[in-house]
């Protein structure tokens, strides 16, 4: 039985510890950063216009929350002073 089981999944590399999967990690955010700051660099319009756009979602969806809560009850109005 134990046997079987050293032998199931096996490939010959142990596991990376946690501090190499950690520098990995953090070596992808740092490409996957710089990637977006070049795209930002080369498209400045492109870049204004989505962060123009994704500001309006935001608007938008707090407004949409906003206005579709319903107003408290004379009860709770009273006890929330």
């Amino acid at each position: 039985m134990a046997l079987r089981t050293l032998r199931a999944g096996f490939t010959g590399k142990p596991e990376p510890d946690l501090k190499t999967r950690t520098q990995d990690a953090a070596r992808y955010v740092r490409d996957e950063a710089a990637v977006v700051a070049g795209t930002a660099r080369e498209h400045p319009a492109a870049l204004s216009s989505t962060l123009l756009l994704v500001a309006t979602l935001a608007f938008v969806a707090g407004y949409v929350m906003g206005g579709t809560s319903t107003a408290p009850s004379r009860g709770e109005r009273f006890w929330s002073w």
